[in-house]
């Protein structure tokens, strides 16, 4: 067993590296005392599957069981190829996804590559021309086939109206057919995704403006359970796409306040989901030289914020009811009333314990909350806060601004 070094996860797991015999790819990362093992991205899957049909293309004897490939963290990747369809001119492989003991919504599905010849007379354009390798534009021609999404706006790593195969998964499928392509050999490789316009509805690729099907993504060609910073980057990708056409964006942290947000009247375009990650985004919209931020938000992740906690994970910072009893206490009330808040479960809870009549108290909880996410930005963008209680129906407590 031997260690990895130099392989830092946001939540500092230790990492250990099995690539013995006729075991495929096995990482395990340690978190929480568990040992959980790793995947690979769909941009691994795609490299892998364009390497094995280039080879029995041009060998049509070979028969090929599984596939090894070089990530770009120089961590070899073996996978094994579940499916191979030959024709006369074109070999099609599959491999199917594997994201590890940490399974996302892309875990199990057929990611295929048909890798088909190109003659001399043929004229195609690569789409690999901004990577700089001109010498090259004739030899490998990548394509996206079904289920792969198309970008249909700017701010993405890829051009609008480019197949969704991030920069890095497509170096990777390049550099993967090049290394058993011969002098003189061409080829056009098509990435497919069969359930891929189906799974797409259930990822940020909707919001992205990327449309038919999902992304081909993966930075490192591995993918890490437990891990945030897939969840950071989709979130820094959202932000810096919907920057370019909006001064003001709306923060919140999940599903049901992306709802509340619309009935608020904003505007699907500038509403950002940032999970438990509001101090993230909050950088992020400074970087992007947002000009003014709403973070809309339930009074439970919110009242965390009043206290300086910009991660609002409960693993972090579960104080919430304490922030409801220093304010109830600051402004007066008898001590049976904050241990009564005390005692309760949630926020939601102590929002019905106390009823009617407490206007006061979301606001003081409010202003904190402003005043320290002004404080975070160091007043680099205006901020506006709006929080409320509920959940299939969400009720306003307090919000900084009039209209």
């Amino acid at each position: 067993m031997e260690v990895l070094l130099q392989l830092q996860l946001l939540m500092h797991l230790c990492i250990w590296w099995l690539n013995e015999g006729d075991v495929l790819f096995e990482i395990y990362v340690e978190s929480d005392g568990k040992k959980l093992r790793c995947g690979y991205t769909t941009g691994s899957c795609s490299a892998g599957a364009a390497k094995a049909a280039t080879i029995m293309l041009f060998n049509k004897e070979k028969e090929l069981s599984e596939i090894e490939i070089l990530s770009p963290k120089n961590i070899k990747i073996n996978m094994p190829i579940e499916k191979v369809e030959k024709g006369e001119d074109y070999v099609e492989c599959t491999i199917l996804k594997f994201s590890g003991d940490d399974p996302d919504i892309t875990n199990g599905i057929e990611i295929k590559a048909k890798v088909r010849k190109i003659s001399d007379e043929e004229e195609i354009r690569n789409l690999s021309e901004e990577f700089n390798e001109i010498e090259d534009v004739e030899v490998v021609v990548l394509k996206g086939g079904i289920g792969v999404g198309t970008v249909t706006k700017e701010g993405l790593f890829v051009k609008k109206g480019e197949p969704a195969i991030n920069p890095v998964p497509r170096k990777m499928i390049k550099q993967e057919v090049m290394s058993v392509l011969k002098n003189g050999q061409r080829v056009e490789v098509t990435i497919s995704v069969p359930q891929g316009e189906e799974i797409a509805k259930k990822t940020f690729n909707p919001r992205l403006g990327i449309q038919g099907g999902i992304s081909i993504l993966g930075t490192s060609g591995i993918v890490y359970p437990m891990s945030e910073d897939a969840l950071k980057a989709s979130i820094k990708l959202e932000i810096t796409q919907k920057a370019l056409n909006n001064e003001r964006l709306v923060l919140t942290f999940g599903n049901l306040g992306e709802n509340y947000c619309k009935k608020l009247g904003f505007k699907s375009s500038e509403i950002v989901i940032c999970s438990n990650y509001i101090g993230f985004a909050l950088d992020t919209c400074v970087l992007c030289n947002i000009k003014s931020v709403v973070v809309v938000g339930h009074i439970g992740k919110m009242s965390k914020i009043a206290y300086g906690c910009f991660n609002t994970h409960s693993r972090v910072n579960g104080v919430r009811l304490e922030v409801f009893a220093l304010e109830l206490a600051l402004l007066g009330y008898d001590m049976s009333l904050v241990n009564e808040v005390l005692k309760q479960k949630t926020t939601e809870g102590a929002v019905k314990l106390l009823g009617e009549g407490y206007d006061e108290l979301y606001k003081n909880i409010g202003t904190k909350i402003l005043n320290k996410i002004k404080e975070y930005v160091y007043n680099e963008m205006d901020v506006e806060v709006v929080t409320y209680y509920g959940a299939s129906n969400p009720v306003l407590l307090w919000k900084s601004f009039d209209n």
